[in-house]
């Protein structure tokens, strides 16, 4: 008695093992597209970071100082302040835009013909972070610097301020055996600018620095 021929076809374990391979090699692929996409942007925030930088000793020279605002640079301190959701980040970082750019009304475009941009290369809408709650046919206006994780790059003038006043206090009579400076008021006694790497939390060992 002849029997009919075996039919060539999978059997259950041959498919469920083809799956998981799949699934495997797909999860090592992802995994290493992912550390590929956090390095390339690591790496754009250390350069952004480097021309953000080099703008501020450009303003420096020409006004004397490093961009800073009272109630909004001087107060903000990296050590207590760790996520770019809170405690004025962005805040900070449309100051620093406003007077990096010349556009002080952070209308994306400078004021006029005469406003000095100290990163005019820089200033791109890609690297802007923008209010999209606006009527039609109005300008997107500004909101602050967007690091390569799509989160405000932090700015802070705390080190400076703090070391301003104590240089203040040592031009008091006994200021010199009275002056001190704060702890923990910044890292840079000029500005901190920093990237908290797509942090969000108090992880602050993801966080691209110029410290």
């Amino acid at each position: 008695m002849n029997r009919p021929p075996r039919s060539a076809a999978f059997t259950l374990i041959e498919m469920i093992t083809v799956i998981a391979i799949i699934v495997i090699l797909t999860g090592l692929i992802l995994s290493i597209n992912g550390l590929v996409q956090r390095k390339s942007a690591t790496s754009r925030a250390e350069a952004e970071i480097r021309t953000l930088a080099a703008a501020c000793e450009s303003y420096k020279t020409d006004n004397g100082g490093y961009p800073q605002d009272a109630t909004l640079t001087d107060q903000l301190i990296p050590q207590q302040t760790t996520s770019p959701g809170t405690g004025g980040y962005a805040q900070a970082s449309l100051f620093l835009y406003k007077a990096l750019s010349g556009d002080t009304q952070a209308t994306g475009q400078p004021n006029s013909l005469t406003a000095k941009n100290y990163a005019s290369d820089f200033f791109k809408p890609s690297r802007l972070g923008v209010s999209t709650n606006v009527s039609l046919g109005q300008p997107k206006y500004v909101l602050y610097i967007m690091d390569p994780f799509g989160n405000s790059y932090g700015y802070s003038t705390a080190g400076l301020y703090n070391e301003q006043q104590f240089r203040a206090a040592l031009t008091t009579p006994n200021g010199a055996s009275t002056a001190s400076r704060t702890p923990n008021s910044g890292y840079n006694i000029t500005f901190d600018l920093w990237s908290t790497g797509g942090s969000t939390g108090s992880n602050t060992s993801t966080w691209i620095k110029n410290w």
